[in-house]
């Protein structure tokens, strides 16, 4: 760390609250996003790590990345009926587009503080984030799982459905993992379908 750092102790805090600021305006996905100097917000994470700063930049992006996930955690609980499937595919793919532009903002801190420590990359922690704080929500996970179970069967019968929002949020799970995938689609579909050729044969049992 160089003197004028070293003898200045609001460095580390005037930097983060630019970034602060970026991070949340990209996070909103709005107009304003497009008018923030990627360059100098590259620049800034990147003599923030330089001057040792890694461990708290990183504990500072954890907190208030979380604290937006949080926020869309609460607002697709809100969502009401069908538009439960769509909120969750909007907040995801805004959520999706903000991540890949942070972590390329904060590419130097990836590449040499990360692999010094036990922490996520970028990318990384944010899908961990949506998993635990959104996907593995309590009023989600098992909603989510029942909606997707009633839309596929839907289509099964006959029904239309919207095979784009169906095919875009199993994606979405698919991407958060293998494990997320199974647990909230593949497993309790497996499941209702056994139980459902299982009554069927019951039911061709008692007519023979």
């Amino acid at each position: 760390m160089n003197f004028r750092v070293a003898s200045d102790p609001e460095y580390f805090d005037k930097n983060w609250n630019i970034l602060k600021h970026a991070i949340r305006e990209i996070f909103k996905c709005n107009d304003n996003a497009r008018h923030l100097s990627f360059g100098e917000l590259h620049r800034h994470a990147y003599y923030m790590v330089l001057h040792n700063f890694g461990e708290k930049l990183y504990s500072k992006l954890v907190a208030t990345m979380t604290s937006h996930v949080k926020e869309i955690a609460k607002s697709v609980e809100a969502s009401e009926g069908s538009s439960f499937l769509e909120e969750l595919n909007t907040k995801w793919n805004d959520y999706y587009k903000a991540l890949e532009i942070i972590r390329d903002i904060l590419m130097y801190m990836d590449r040499t503080y990360i692999p010094s420590t036990k922490n996520k990359p970028v990318y990384e922690l944010g899908l961990n984030l949506w998993r635990e704080n959104v996907i593995y929500s309590n009023q989600i996970r098992n909603r989510l799982s029942n909606t997707l179970l009633e839309f596929v069967f839907k289509e099964r019968a006959g029904e239309d459905v919207n095979r784009e929002l169906i095919r875009n949020v199993t994606k979405m799970l698919i991407d958060l993992g293998p494990s997320v995938y199974e647990q909230v689609f593949e497993t309790p579909f497996l499941q209702v379908l056994a139980e459902s050729y299982k009554a069927e044969s019951h039911k061709y049992i008692e007519f023979v």
